[in-house]
């Protein structure tokens, strides 16, 4: 993730700094992301697809379970596109932190998930309002027919709505991943405030 030496060095930032250096870092880098993660990203699409399938082509029942699919997978894909760029070397390996260190840094992280959350459920919503559009009218044709009513979709839409969310899904694979070099800013930054308050510990004694 290097292009300018400034936007890539580690240091201790306030969640402020973590959030827009973390967003600045994925826009900046963008492409070299983007070639490294494209085919990861259409696997991600199709497991979303099937996933926001079951409830709008199967049955509303199944809402909850494809909930929770969709957060295994959203899970899933972080983990695996983390991997892919710690292995193309986009980002550094970090030593892992211990249990007490992100107890003591609670309030960071809590800041930073709780508004990388919030930006990435608005773009989000943004970049699949069709899928919405389109899951809401099966959702409907699929409980009026549960009532008793005809269908009033198409015999394509099942193809047209497969389309749609596998479209959908590649573009929130990329909201998603903003994540990554947010948290991973996050993470060095309390690496090196835990380093320099044990040196300074050192020194005081």
């Amino acid at each position: 993730m290097e292009t300018e030496k400034k936007d890539i060095e580690l240091k201790v930032r306030s969640s402020q700094a973590c959030i827009s250096d973390g967003y600045q870092l994925f826009s900046g880098n963008f492409r070299k992301i983007f070639k490294a993660t494209w085919w990861l990203a259409i696997g991600f699409a199709i497991l979303q697809a099937g996933a926001s399938a079951l409830p709008t082509l199967l049955s509303p029942t199944l809402m909850l379970p494809a909930s929770l699919l969709a957060i295994v997978i959203v899970a899933l894909w972080l983990f695996v596109a983390n991997k892919q760029l710690k292995k193309r070397q986009l980002i550094k390996p970090l030593p892992p932190l211990p249990f007490m260190s992100w107890l003591r840094h609670l309030g960071k992280v809590f800041i930073v998930t709780v508004v990388c959350l919030f930006i990435v459920t608005i773009l989000a919503l943004l970049t699949t309002l069709p899928m919405g559009i389109l899951m809401m009218a099966n959702l409907q044709s699929q409980v009026g027919v549960l009532n008793g009513d005809p269908s009033g979709m198409p015999d394509s839409v099942m193809w047209l709505s497969i389309v749609v969310f596998a479209i959908a899904g590649f573009i929130q694979a990329y909201v998603w991943i903003t994540l990554i070099p947010t948290f991973y800013l996050m993470k060095a930054s309390m690496s090196i405030q835990d380093k320099e308050k044990e040196e300074f510990n050192k020194k005081t004694i």
